[in-house]
């Protein structure tokens, strides 16, 4: 995992350090730096405290940050990363579902023309989930030794990116594969089954599985995502996620032809991720390419000389906001035997207080342990302010009046559904 060789032309690396003082009262102080004089360099260098500082600061925010920009791509799932959104706590997640379709002379209101149908919007909010920082210490005496050699200085180039930055790419793939295990436990995955492929016979189960997924995302439907909204996937918006368990006995070109693509353009749709924790029954995941989403918000190095212990700290903030969007499909294929769900009930109060709020519960039966997570919504309100959050909790508007429906319907299975209507204390 340690980053080796960061660095191949120290001369080459110091000389960019020398012409970066271009302009300063320190222009010329250095020498041109060659293999046979990197002692000399350090020596005038550590002559000049600022000097020094500059070259740190250097070494951290140029040189590091030009290295962490190659190595997201160590990171499996770097393809998400869709760029700086640096103010704001929320990212609002829209989607516009399909309008419905009208016959003909179906309303004789002959004010019909003037009627309105409201954009069918659903969003999600996701909140700021990261705020790290990473903190690493260079002392004096280790750039006094890194000078003795161009190895030296190469290995102090080495320790400042393996002490932040990789650990930092680290840290990233880690949230990233917890938003997976999440998902999973909600029951948000469309599952389909495949019997777990150890050889050529089950081997082709898992190819067929694969293929029969990737060619119904091809097709309009509300079944294949978390929201229940209608989407499509074509063939060159799917991404497949593969563990190492079901990529030991497949190869690309057979995965290639499950997904009608050659094997040049689907190597590049294929990304090689570990067993799920705690779901080794998770074998391949096929996602639509905006499934999964990583916005950075904050990434910043900062640091401080501390002339008493004669050293320098450096920080590395990284703020980022990681999602899965509920709007795009997503099926993961499963050994396990698939869940099902064959009812919803509610519970909770009858009858709500305008003003007010009330908390609801649902339970999802079905067999091989269902998931209970559902999605809440509610119908029937005149408040706009009168609405259901993810924990099950009505808010009601002050001025809501009459009966309202309460909704729970379950990741695992949008076509089940429980209700409960509820109506006004005293109404």
């Amino acid at each position: 995992m340690a980053v080796k060789n960061a660095v191949t032309n120290v001369p080459a690396l110091l000389a960019d350090f020398r012409a970066s003082l271009a302009g300063t009262e320190y222009e010329g102080l250095l020498p041109e730096p060659v293999s046979t004089n990197i002692r000399e360099f350090g020596s005038t260098m550590m002559n000049y405290e600022p000097v020094m500082n500059r070259f740190f600061d250097f070494l951290v925010n140029k040189v590091s940050f030009t290295k962490v920009n190659k190595m997201y791509f160590t990171n499996p799932f770097g393809f998400a990363k869709r760029g700086m959104i640096p103010y704001g706590y929320t990212i609002e997640d829209i989607w516009v579902d399909i309008a419905t379709a009208h016959a003909y002379g179906e309303d004789t209101d002959p004010w019909a023309m003037l009627k309105t149908e409201k954009p069918d919007l659903k969003v999600a909010y996701h909140n700021r989930n990261r705020e790290d920082y990473f903190k690493q210490t260079i002392w004096r005496r280790d750039l006094q030794a890194a000078f003795y050699s161009e190895e030296g200085v190469a290995s102090l180039v080495d320790r400042v990116i393996n002490g932040m930055y990789t650990s930092n790419d680290v840290a990233e793939f880690a949230y990233t594969l917890a938003l997976f295990v999440d998902y999973v436990d909600s029951g948000k995955f469309k599952l389909v089954h495949a019997d777990e492929p150890t050889d050529e016979a089950s081997a082709k189960s898992f190819l067929t599985a694969l293929r029969i997924a990737s060619n119904t995302l091809r097709f309009p439907t509300r079944s294949m995502n978390a929201a229940g909204v209608m989407n499509t996937t074509s063939l060159e918006d799917q991404r497949l996620f593969i563990t190492p368990k079901a990529d030991a006995v497949t190869s690309v070109q057979a995965l290639a032809y499950a997904f009608h693509m050659d094997e040049a353009r689907f190597l590049g749709r294929i990304t090689l991720i570990p067993e799920i924790p705690n779901h080794p029954e998770i074998i391949a995941i096929i996602a639509d390419e905006e499934f999964l989403n990583i916005y950075d918000n904050l990434f910043e190095a900062n640091d401080f000389y501390d002339r008493e212990k004669l050293s320098w700290n450096y920080w590395l903030h990284v703020w980022q906001t990681y999602f899965l969007s509920p709007f795009h499909n997503a099926i993961a294929i499963t050994t396990a035997a698939l869940p099902t769900v064959t009812s919803v009930t509610i519970a909770g109060s009858a009858t709500y207080t305008p003003g007010g709020s009330s908390v609801y519960t649902a339970t999802v039966t079905g067999t091989n342990n269902p998931s209970q997570a559902v999605m809440w919504s509610v119908l029937g309100n005149t408040s706009s302010s009168t609405r259901m959050n993810d924990q099950g909790v009505l808010s009601v508007g002050a001025e809501e009046k009459g009966k309202l429906t309460i909704y729970a319907t379950p990741y695992l299975d949008n076509s089940v559904h429980g209700e409960k209507a509820v109506t006004a204390v005293g109404g």
